[in-house]
């Protein structure tokens, strides 16, 4: 009897229950996804490195004269257990041609590496390790690893102190040390016979060559200390700091799980309310069930059944679904990652079955509600018919309004906790799509440039050419006399300015027992107190130095305490002043006073040459001399400061991504609970609807009446989002920032047109359209309806 009295209600509420199921659907979906993902991407880090054969630290160098500075250290350190060596070629933007002509910009120098000499494995896009490259053919990694940047099958040439050679991009590789967009060095994967070409050339072995030490070791932090005396280590990082550098592709992951989360807990909201108005709706059969004799037990236990049923289908489509739409949320995060979850299979499966679990746990509770029905129910229409309170909060006789948005704000005043569910998922729509979009707003601004350690200019000029000839030369000139080669080309040009430089320099420092090395930043031709600082006071003399927070919490220090630091062979005790937040190094830097002697030849590191011209010129002129400097110097790598914001971090574009994804979800959940709110309040306004037929209101005025519902509730929801969006946007990115290194001082940028008009339009757009077509439905119903409760 159950069974035949569960058939025949799934036929008789055929939209209703199909909604049901579309909602259990994407709740198993969303769930299983989302936990899939986040297995795979936070567990996928370290299997990556697993996989990878990473060590526990790693030391990167430039050679001077062929030897490496780093050999002699790392073979005195007790704490090193084992080590492998990788050597490489340091190869800048300007030795990677097409057709005679530059082939790709990038900032960042880039390196060269033998596959047969290599000491870490590369996968290709099918996650298989390379073993071996033909001769002519490589494989690209890092920043070139970018279909946007390169294309796969085109023929490049490699040029280098006058040895060319031509080759065919194979493929992109997936790199546990250089992959990340984070660290921004480009990798050249080659035949080792093809590498030999080039090292056994004199000026590239003792100019333009490197090592690669993968270190382990069963003790870090003596490790740290033992190798911090290193000089012109270009990198030294502990695995732990370079799974750090993929956390974008983590961050990424993480907001689309909260976005996740957020919607699977609209859709349960939707079920509760499936649920309680089906059992409202049904108070005829259950007041006949108990006049027959069947207990309340034995009615919730057919609810029960039937609930069960659209839970296990939903669950097992939502499930299989979920493995496409997983696969399509990590697009472009496996694209950088060998990601690894080994148990995906059950993962989803219990997620699914705790979907099934809640629904049922849902379903029983929203059910208790029958205990209290009667038989007469059936006959009284399911109302008691006592009210003890007036029903309208708005007066026809005192409005202004037109009957149709009268009635509709009448409706919403009247009847709230029936609207709240609605009102919370058009809210929550809106505050996840606006918080994504405020921090790719941010981004792709220049309110962090303070977070690049870098002075406000007018244009930024990347130049990896001119780093390497500044690094690789014992001349201390050098770098002076490319700023006023740079200089001069701009006054030739009609376009006079200064130009400076930020250069960061390995620096060991020792506070108490701890010492470690540090990147400290240094501009000679620019003021301590130009910067941003969180606390405490620039370094005003030579003696003084600021540290961003993680640091102070690795020597275990404080301002106001002196740090012991080695500069040019001589120690020297350094006060600290001030605290800082930074981008550079995962917020693991410092900075020096402009007078501390450091050599500009020592310098490991440096940003982009910045320019600022004498005239002081607007922004849209400062954009006419971009355009013109690409020109001059033959580089695409010329930005002004927002666009040097957006290029540092490679993360707008993969924010943009999820904005989107987020928004297309928006507007299917919201269209779905639309439609399911409007086609139960047809049903349950049957009578209401025929009476106002009977007394002359026309489909349209019906039809009008409805969907103004949903545009009014738009309305709030919008007001209300505008108001939370910032809160919001700062209680859940303020985290994902400090992760990146920036500890505070975040000011994000609001585009006022997008976050409080386009998007609540788009969205209010598509669930006007939803609201009116479902509404069409009420032409259906005739005014002979009024007393009909069969």
């Amino acid at each position: 009897m159950f069974f035949r009295i569960l058939r025949n209600d799934l036929k008789r509420k055929k939209i209703m229950n199909t909604v049901l199921l579309l909602f259990v659907i994407l709740s198993a979906m969303f769930a299983a996804s989302s936990a899939n993902n986040m297995v795979s991407v936070y567990g996928g880090i370290d299997y990556f490195a697993e996989k990878a054969g990473m060590s526990d630290y790693i030391v990167l160098t430039l050679n001077e004269n062929g030897s490496c500075p780093a050999d002699d250290a790392i073979k005195r350190a007790k704490s090193v257990t084992d080590t492998k060596k990788e050597d490489i070629i340091y190869l800048a933007s300007k030795n990677l041609k097409k057709d005679g002509k530059k082939y790709v910009d990038f900032e960042n120098t880039g390196l060269i590496t033998s596959i047969e000499e290599r000491q870490l494995n590369y996968f290709d896009a099918n996650d298989e390790v390379i073993e071996e490259i033909p001769e002519g053919h490589i494989y690209l990694g890092g920043l070139l690893a970018d279909e946007s940047r390169t294309t796969i099958g085109d023929k490049v040439s490699i040029e280098i102190e006058g040895i060319s050679k031509d080759f065919i991009i194979d493929g992109y590789i997936k790199d546990a040390l250089f992959g990340s967009p984070y660290m921004g060095n480009p990798r050249v994967l080659m035949n080792g016979r093809d590498a030999d070409e080039y090292m056994d050339k004199d000026e590239v072995r003792l100019f333009h060559t490197g090592s690669i030490y993968y270190i382990f070791t069963d003790d870090l932090k003596a490790l740290k200390q033992e190798l911090s005396d290193i000089q012109g280590a270009l990198l030294s990082i502990d695995t732990s700091v370079l799974k750090m550098t993929f956390m974008l592709d983590m961050v990424t992951a993480g907001l689309l799980m909260v976005v996740s989360i957020c919607l699977i807990l609209i859709s349960f909201a939707m079920l509760s309310f499936t649920i309680k108005f089906t059992q409202a709706e049904d108070f005829r059969e259950i007041g006949v069930m108990k006049a027959v004799g069947l207990k309340a037990g034995a009615i919730r236990r057919l609810y029960l059944i039937k609930y069960l049923f659209l839970a296990c289908i939903g669950a097992i489509i939502g499930y299989f679904l979920s493995i496409p739409f997983g696969d399509f949320l990590l697009k472009s995060v496996s694209k950088r990652l060998l990601l690894g979850n080994e148990n995906h299979v059950l993962i989803g499966i219990v997620s699914a079955i705790a979907v099934v679990a809640i629904i049922v746990l849902f379903c029983y509770g929203c059910t208790g509600s029958i205990r209290k029905m009667s038989p007469i129910d059936a006959v009284r229409n399911g109302e008691t018919g006592e009210r003890f309170r007036k029903k309208a909060v708005i007066t026809l006789s005192r409005s202004r309004l037109s009957s149709n948005l009268f009635l509709a704000l009448n409706d919403i005043l009247s009847k709230p906790r029936q609207y709240v569910s609605m009102l919370v998922t058009f809210t929550v729509c809106l505050l996840l799509i606006t918080m994504l979009a405020n921090t790719a707003n941010t981004l792709m601004s220049d309110k962090l440039l303070f977070l690049m350690g870098t002075t406000d200019s007018d244009v930024f000029m990347a130049s990896t050419e001119r780093i390497m000839e500044t690094m690789g030369s014992r001349d201390e000139d050098t770098l002076r006399n490319i700023i006023e080669d740079i200089e001069d080309k701009l006054k030739e040009n009609k376009m006079p300015g200064k130009v400076h430089v930020e250069l960061m320099y390995n620096i060991p420092v020792t506070f108490d027992n701890e010492k470690i090395q540090v990147m400290m930043q240094q501009c000679k031709d620019t003021q301590t107190t130009e910067y941003v600082y969180s606390s405490g006071m620039a370094p005003l003399y030579e003696n003084e130095v600021a540290f961003t927070r993680q640091i102070l919490d690795d020597l275990g220090a404080e301002i106001g305490d002196k740090v012991t630091m080695e500069i040019n062979g001589e120690k020297r005790e350094y006060l600290i002043t001030a605290t800082f937040s930074s981008f550079n190094q995962i917020g693991k830097v410092g900075r020096l006073h402009q007078d501390v002697p450091v050599r500009e030849i020592d310098a490991v590191s440096a940003h982009a040459f910045q320019i600022d011209f004498d005239d002081d010129p607007t922004d849209e002129v400062i954009e006419e001399r971009i355009e013109k400097l690409k020109d001059i110097f033959e580089t695409q790598e010329i930005f002004d400061k927002a666009e040097y914001v957006d290029e540092s971090t490679s993360s707008a574009s993969t924010l943009n991504y999820a904005k989107n994804l987020v928004l297309v979800m928006a507007i299917i959940i919201a269209c779905l609970v639309t439609v399911l709110m409007e086609r139960s309040f047809i049903s349950k306004e049957t009578g209401e609807i025929a009476l106002m037929k009977a007394i002359g209101f026309r489909n349209r005025a019906i039809c009008a009446q409805h969907t103004l519902r949903f545009a009014s509730l738009m309305v709030i929801a919008s007001v209300i989002s505008a108001i939370m969006t910032i809160p919001f946007t700062r209680l859940v990115c303020d985290r994902i920032f400090a992760i990146m290194g920036a500890m505070s001082g975040i000011e994000y940028k609001i585009v006022p047109a997008e976050v409080f008009i386009l998007y609540p339009a788009i969205l209010s757009i598509a669930v006007v359209a939803a609201a009116f077509i479902t509404s069409l439905y009420a032409g259906t119903v005739r005014a002979d309806a009024l007393g009909n409760i069969e």
